[in-house]
């Protein structure tokens, strides 16, 4: 048998002794395949090729139907197999064909999406009675375990007191279990109950409540670190002051930032401070390494109630959910509380501008200037740069919305409907 030989480039020899390449006009593909490696010799090969370019030369200028003694690698067809001849070492070819054939085709995308179904949205409360509707088979089993882990309460207060925090996780919402230690144990304690679930909860709001309704303290602060510093420094002050915090789902949407994660270690490092928290995210323990770990100091307790996350997941937006405006009104209502007086007041003018526009179709919202002229009237801020600071904050609330008119003007807008609009301001007038 003929050993392999790699084939040779055709070259040839002029006067000179330089080579010269010879640069074949074959198409590439046919070129890839007539240079398919073989088991015959390098002569024959070389022999061979020269032919064959001949004939192509030919087969460009005068195309003619191919015979039966060229090459089977010029058919469209593949030729049948003899079982005696040897397969090639590698096809090259047959791979490129086959991506330049998917390669060139396009994307097709589907239309079929949730309009399509016609499927009118349900409101909440429809929701919500069609879920309560039929009564769970496992109620009594579930009331069972919710005793069980009542039974931890005392060894949960012990623990809080040595300087550990608690830690409650496992299947089902533990909200009612945590309210129940509360008050069964926390209420004749000074406590701060912090739901972690909610939409638009901060960690200024939460320092908030620690400095002016906990330690009441008259002021603000420049930054959250001096407002950590205040507190752990009146905490140091103060050996007998204990306060109790509960955060349901610690990790949260809103919570699971870094620098509030960092925060609230901080907080439950302090001797004074005990912290109760629970957790239903798989991958929580995610965001806390190991210094994090160290200032919380966890105790894991496993807690599975099997109860529904009925208020966690009530915030949550569903595409086949009707949105009512209980929940934007409740959500405004409770990032309002949060802010400043004079917050408030740059809040409700443009919300009452807004409302006297409600039936202009064309109104797109209130211009900057004229806005920032409205609040210097009402001695709410003293240049711009204070009001553009306040819009920022009330656009990571999502409490309003800016856009460019076609003149280039900034418009402000409140994201919210009229009818909530309007409940909300007659509630800020009852109170």
């Amino acid at each position: 048998a003929t050993p392999y030989v790699e084939p040779s480039t055709p070259t040839r020899t002029g006067r000179s002794d330089k080579k010269v390449q010879f640069v074949s006009t074959t198409p590439h593909r046919l070129r890839k395949r007539m240079t398919t490696p073989s088991l015959r010799s390098d002569s024959d090969n070389g022999m061979e090729e020269e032919q064959k370019i001949k004939e192509d030369k030919e087969n460009l200028k005068t195309p003619r139907t191919p015979s039966k003694g060229l090459s089977a690698a010029l058919y469209k067809t593949p030729a049948k197999k003899n079982k005696n001849t040897p397969e090639p070492l590698n096809q090259p070819s047959m791979v490129e064909e086959y991506f330049e054939a998917h390669g060139s085709s396009k994307v097709l995308t589907s239309d079929r999406t949730l309009e399509r179904l016609h499927i009118p949205k349900l409101d909440r409360e429809t929701l919500v009675q069609l879920l309560e509707g039929k009564p769970s088979s496992y109620s009594k089993e579930i009331q069972q375990l919710h005793s069980k882990h009542q039974k931890h309460f005392s060894k949960w207060m012990l623990q809080l007191q040595l300087g550990f925090s608690v830690l409650v996780y496992g299947l089902g919402s533990k909200k009612a279990l945590l309210e129940d230690f509360r008050v069964s144990y926390l209420s004749q304690e000074m406590h701060l109950v912090v739901n972690g679930f909610f939409p638009s909860i901060t960690l200024k709001s939460i320092l908030n409540a620690l400095t002016c309704e906990i330690l009441e303290h008259q002021g603000s602060f420049r930054t959250p670190s001096d407002q950590i510093q205040f507190i752990s420094q009146t905490f140091k002050n103060s050996p007998d002051l204990h306060v109790y915090l509960i955060i349901h789902n610690i990790d949260g949407p809103m919570l699971r930032g870094e620098k509030t994660q960092s925060a609230l270690g901080q907080l439950a490092s302090l001797p004074n401070l005990h912290l109760v928290a629970s957790l239903d995210h798989i991958n929580a323990p995610l965001v806390w390494d190991q210094f994090k770990q160290s200032q919380f100091n966890w105790l894991w307790w496993e807690c599975v109630t099997f109860q529904h996350y009925a208020e966690e997941t009530s915030y949550e937006n569903s595409l086949l959910v009707q949105q009512t405006g209980a929940l934007a009104l409740s959500s405004l209502t409770h990032v309002l509380r949060s802010l400043t007086p004079n917050a408030r007041g740059i809040f409700k003018l443009l919300v009452n501008f807004q409302l006297e526009n409600k039936d202009n179709p064309s109104y797109s919202g209130l211009s900057f200037h004229d806005f920032y002229q409205r609040c210097r009237e009402a001695f709410l801020v003293n240049s711009d740069l204070t009001l553009r600071t306040q819009l920022t904050e009330f656009r990571d609330h999502k409490l309003i919305r800016t856009r460019k008119g076609a003149d280039g003007v900034e418009y402000l807008i409140v994201a919210v409907d009229a009818s909530t609009l309007m409940d909300f301001v007659e509630n800020e007038e009852g109170d």
